[in-house]
């Protein structure tokens, strides 16, 4: 099962094509969701042409493609169980049935940890300072922890450069986790909104038990990234406003495109002449290839395409137009993240969650 998959350049879209090949030799069965129809993977993007029309006759012509209803079963899973707690007359439940409470709004944070953590062996007071190992070898500080409980200020885990991978390492680490400060994050703000998508992400399928303070509810912490679903660069939206001229987030710092530092309209045109040097430089490569035109000669390995052996799968990392293609898509995704995260975030208040969560802590005790 391949889940919520994306395609954001055309090297993905060539890998994907070669991955179901492989898989449909083999005749494996092949499950998989995505936020998007078929034929709006990739829309737009820079040698689209490429792989990804095959790619969709594949998905229309040997998957059955089918859209399912837009309801967030994990937000009804929320709902019916508060009801259910309150019973037909309304009444308020017995504290022993309540799940317990996880997500704080406003107030202090002090007091919100201190009841957090009231049933704990030690409670908040036994949290200390410390360090843990995160990946590539580097150590991220830890404001308060004690055996497998941690806290953290918002900025500490979303405001610096942590990976996916990172978040992974704190939920193998942790089994519970206590956030505070958590701000709603503007449209300008979708790098920190992508690494707190990733770090839920990280947290719920580790079964973390998240204690979560926030400066407004939890339902709008993200609802201004949510609207990235529907970013284009053609749609109207001021690109300085979504933040196409800065930091991009990278996820995956070894494979995904990153979008340089910039911060104003005279540095973008800086890279706008980087850009030429380097379209300059791959003209050159493909004047040397009409030179020596057996080395562009044959396909790729996928049946599903038509590109050339010496297409440049890395050609969305050439020009202006791959870049701001590649940074839309990625806009996109960090909308489609956060949707996501809200969902995930209302199911981690749930008992059966809670209840995982607590099997993960004798576990780890």
């Amino acid at each position: 099962c391949l889940d919520e998959f994306a395609i954001t350049n055309v090297a993905d879209a060539a890998i994907f094509a070669e991955v179901l090949r492989l898989l449909a030799a083999r005749h494996v069965a092949v499950v998989c969701t995505t936020n998007r129809p078929p034929e709006d993977l990739y829309k737009d993007g820079l040698h689209r042409e490429r792989y990804v029309p095959a790619l969709v006759d594949h998905f229309r012509g040997s998957f059955v493609v089918s859209a399912v209803s837009g309801v967030d079963h994990r937000s009804e899973m929320l709902r019916s169980e508060a009801e259910a707690l309150r019973g037909a007359g309304g009444a308020a439940p017995a504290r022993a049935e309540a799940p317990q409470r996880v997500v704080f709004e406003g107030g202090c944070p002090e007091e919100a940890l201190q009841r957090a953590l009231a049933e704990d062996d030690g409670g908040a007071a036994a949290l200390v300072p410390g360090h843990v190992k995160i990946s590539w070898g580097r150590s991220l500080p830890v404001p308060g922890m004690s055996g497998g409980a941690a806290r953290f200020h918002f900025d500490d885990l979303c405001r610096k450069a942590l990976a996916a991978e990172d978040y992974l390492h704190l939920a193998v680490r942790f089994h519970t986790v206590y956030i505070h400060n958590v701000p709603r994050l503007s449209l300008e703000e979708h790098n920190e909104a992508r690494r707190f998508t990733n770090l839920v992400d990280a947290l719920y399928e580790h079964s973390v038990r998240l204690f979560c303070h926030s400066d407004v509810p939890l339902g709008e912490v993200l609802r201004s990234v949510e609207a990235l679903r529907e970013a284009s660069e053609k749609d109207g939206h001021d690109a300085d406003r979504l933040g196409l001229f800065e930091t991009m987030y990278d996820d995956q710092p070894n494979f995904q495109i990153q979008i340089k530092e910039l911060g104003s309209r005279e540095k973008w045109q800086e890279l706008q002449d980087k850009r030429m040097a380097e379209e300059q430089k791959a003209e050159a490569a493909r004047l040397g290839k009409l030179v020596a035109p057996d080395a562009a000669q044959g396909t790729t390995g996928s049946g599903w395409s038509a590109a050339p052996a010496g297409a440049d799968l890395s050609a969305p990392d050439q020009g202006v137009a791959g870049v701001m293609v590649a940074a839309v898509g990625s806009l996109q995704e960090s909308g489609f993240a956060a949707r996501r995260a809200v969902s995930r975030l209302k199911e981690m208040q749930t008992m059966p969650y809670l209840e995982a969560a607590q099997r993960r802590r004798e576990a780890m005790a």
